[in-house]
């Protein structure tokens, strides 16, 4: 496919029409809705930053999508100043309270390259590997004649290895599974039934559709064929239309049990893994959470040991969010546990923070999160790393307290800081995941700030009312397309 590039003027308003003619554009490409969302969402945040951040200001903006053979990638240039502190700080430690910034893009891509290209300013997205990768379909025949028919009728529309012998075949697939295993039974050596035999005892392959292809229809092959538990019988000669048909059927069959067994797995997942706070008083403390899932997965969690609780939220809100969730909520069971002494936020974030640097899966996303100890007479400690900053709600007036440290995991000597406040009575703070207020705009964002604030001062006494009144502005804000998960946690001491 040729290049495809667009051009518009330098504003918020073409960064959000350009976002949605880049859509388009990726599905011209064949990639899929959940990479076209990482797609997306990077645009934004590095057109927004070209918009609102160039010096002189940019007037005009091009985006580029090209594919080679090392895979798709996104070209975006703009004509402003040079931004040099891009390319030099590639990482930031922080994140800003608008949304994952650069640390996301870097998180997401293999490559992501700044340059400064004549008068224009470059950045370059690139990911690994092929953007279409056809299901594989492993073809395994002794009959020369037939594998290379069966190549023909299917390449089309997949992609076909093909294997002249079982052990050749067994060889392979347990190295790298196929989407589905075409084979004959009359073979030489190992024959169709024995194959079968091997790759059920391996996990890799106990989930691979298998199809059985024959120039027999007795009784015996069959029954000895169904009782292998395969997923169709095919007798020879076979078109290529009812080839094309079983290999489509089995497919999607797969998926669909798939599928069915993620969501099963999921609402398991949910119900475990969703905020909850074991009472509404701790420690002569009231507390009022609310929580929302942008999906049927969700990456924010709530975690209460004694008078310690974490609140994180993992970047992406999937399946695979979630379970980076339930990653570091295990986690974090296990240092409390280990460290029931401690107490201090930012200790404890400091013990999580050199644990991410040092372990490759829970270093294989992000995580924004506040620690926080109620402590006696209304003394409430938290520490943040890379999490929105907390609001003091008190009579009349509202403000933001507390400071962020970096994100856990990206330098190998984090400095967190323990932020304090003695609750007053009347006093609430609100501790909150970035979706409450999630906006690539930064003027909606604001007006989103100003109508919690005004909810936030004007809501009668009661932290549950109050924590209502702010999940049904946020539900009727979003109309059931929420961008992020959100979770809000009310704390407050009467008794102080």
């Amino acid at each position: 496919m040729d290049d495809w590039l667009r051009s518009a003027p330098a504003t918020l308003q073409s960064v959000r029409e350009l976002r949605n003619r880049l859509a388009q554009g990726l599905s011209l490409f064949q990639v899929s809705p959940k990479d076209q969302a990482n797609w997306l969402l990077c645009f934004s945040e590095l057109a927004t930053n070209s918009v609102k951040h160039t010096a002189p200001p940019a007037t005009r903006l091009w985006l580029t999508l090209k594919e080679d053979e090392t895979g798709l990638s996104l070209i975006l240039e703009d004509d402003g100043g040079p931004q040099p502190g891009l390319a030099s700080a590639p990482l930031p430690d922080e994140l800003q309270e608008g949304g994952y910034g650069l640390a996301l893009v870097h998180q997401l891509f293999a490559e992501v390259h700044f340059s400064r290209d004549g008068e224009r300013n470059r950045v370059t997205l690139r990911q690994q590997g092929p953007v279409n990768q056809l299901p594989v379909i492993a073809v395994i025949d002794d009959d020369k004649v037939m594998r290379a028919l069966l190549t023909a009728y299917l390449h089309e529309h997949y992609r076909v290895e093909s294997y002249a012998d079982s052990h050749a075949a067994l060889l392979a697939l347990r190295k790298q599974p196929p989407a589905l295993v075409l084979s004959d039974i009359e073979m030489e050596g190992i024959d169709g039934f024995g194959l079968r035999q091997q790759l059920m005892k391996d996990p890799k392959m106990k989930g691979v559709p298998f199809i059985f292809l024959t120039g027999h229809q007795d009784q015996w092959t069959q029954s000895r064929a169904g009782a292998l538990g395969i997923d169709d019988f095919l007798v020879k000669p076979i078109t290529k239309q009812d080839l094309l048909l079983a290999v489509s059927r089995v497919l999607q069959r797969s998926e669909q049990l798939k599928s069915q067994w993620g969501e099963q797995l999921d609402q398991r997942m949910t119900s475990a893994l969703r905020p909850l706070l074991p009472s509404t008083s701790i420690g002569g403390y009231q507390l009022a959470l609310q929580t929302r899932a942008a999906t049927v997965g969700g990456g924010d969690f709530l975690l209460v040991k004694d008078r310690v609780l974490w609140l994180g939220d993992v970047m992406g809100h999937d399946a695979e969010a979630k379970f980076f969730a339930h990653a570091y909520a295990g986690y974090l069971r296990g240092l409390l546990t280990a460290h029931d002494l401690e107490r201090a936020p930012a200790r404890l974030l400091t013990i999580l923070s050199n644990a991410v640097h040092s372990d490759p899966l829970l270093g294989a996303t992000l995580l924004t999160t506040l620690c926080i100890e109620l402590g006696n007479e209304g003394r409430v400690q938290w520490a943040s790393a890379g999490h929105p900053a907390p609001w003091l709600i008190g009579p009349g007036t509202i403000r933001q307290v507390g400071v962020t440290g970096p994100l856990p995991g990206l330098r190998p000597d984090p400095h967190f800081v323990t932020n304090e406040r003695q609750l007053k009575p009347g006093e609430i703070l609100l501790f909150w995941t970035d979706g409450l207020l999630d906006s690539r705009d930064a003027e909606e964002r604001q007006r989103w700030e100003a109508q919690l604030k005004a909810i936030c001062l004007t809501s009668g006494p009661g932290l549950e009312q109050l924590a209502h009144r702010i999940a049904r502005w946020f539900d009727e804000r979003i109309n059931d397309a929420a961008l992020d998960d959100m979770t809000l946690l009310l704390v407050a001491c009467p008794g102080a």
